[in-house]
């Protein structure tokens, strides 16, 4: 976002326009990926949904504290920024070990089936708690549905962390409340279409993958994991003795 950053606009508009954008390539920062890539499904919609309730969460985060900052005057100091930045990091290894118990609860595996009249598609699915032949066990899987919560928490964590250097910038540059406000609520709106956009990129290899190699999804789900770990912990190591300061 630094290019963004760097730019010099001479109306509310641009001004605007630009946090908007932000928002957009916020959405593709690497702590975000790792995030959502561990909430994938193979139902595209969902993948789609989740993507964009995240984004929610993440505008919901940073439009309360922006209202904090510039209305009531609440410091978000140095310490507490690495705080929630070291919340990140612990979230993204708890949802990366979370994967991996699922990994290991769930015999996944993959078959190609249909729902009705719709087409035939790929399903990756396990049974926990099945005591028989998987030929012989009953293939009844139902679709993810509701509303994601998950998917609404994590946005509600990274919102938090996100929002000091955004606020900082916003109010130095537009030296108005409402106007950062705005622009805050942009910055956010761009954040909900971004990674609404990327969880339909992730979801688009689901429909393409061979539907006979089950060790292929197993494969990238430990990948997802593994990586999502590596970067929480990266970014505890980072935050963690500076985050120490607000105790």
């Amino acid at each position: 976002m630094g290019f963004l950053e760097s730019l010099h606009v001479t109306s509310t508009g641009g001004f605007l326009a630009i946090g908007f954008l932000m928002g957009m390539i916020h959405a593709f920062e690497t702590d975000h990926l790792a995030a959502i890539s561990t909430l994938i499904t193979e139902n595209r919609k969902q993948l789609i949904l989740r993507g964009a309730v995240w984004g929610l969460g993440h505008t919901a985060t940073l439009l309360l504290l922006s209202m904090a900052v510039l209305l009531l005057g609440f410091v978000l100091t140095e310490a507490r920024a690495a705080a929630l930045e070291f919340a990140v990091g612990v979230m993204l290894v708890v949802l990366g070990a979370d994967v991996l118990r699922r990994m290991r609860r769930a015999r996944l595996h993959v078959h190609a089936h249909r729902h009705g009249d719709h087409g035939l598609h790929l399903h990756v699915h396990g049974h926990p708690d099945a005591h028989m032949a998987h030929s012989h066990d009953a293939h009844d899987h139902p679709q993810a549905a509701g509303f994601p919560l998950r998917a609404l928490v994590i946005g509600l964590v990274h919102g938090a962390a996100g929002s000091a250097a955004i606020i900082v910038l916003a109010a130095a540059a537009a030296g108005n409340i409402w106007v950062t406000l705005a622009y805050v609520a942009l910055v956010g709106l761009g954040s909900v279409l971004g990674m609404a956009a990327i969880s339909a990129l992730i979801s688009l290899p689901l429909g393409l993958a061979p539907k006979n190699i089950a060790w292929l999804n197993t494969a990238a789900r430990l990948v997802i994991a593994v990586v999502a770990i590596s970067f929480g912990v990266i970014i505890m190591r980072e935050t963690g003795s500076l985050a120490a300061g607000i105790f």
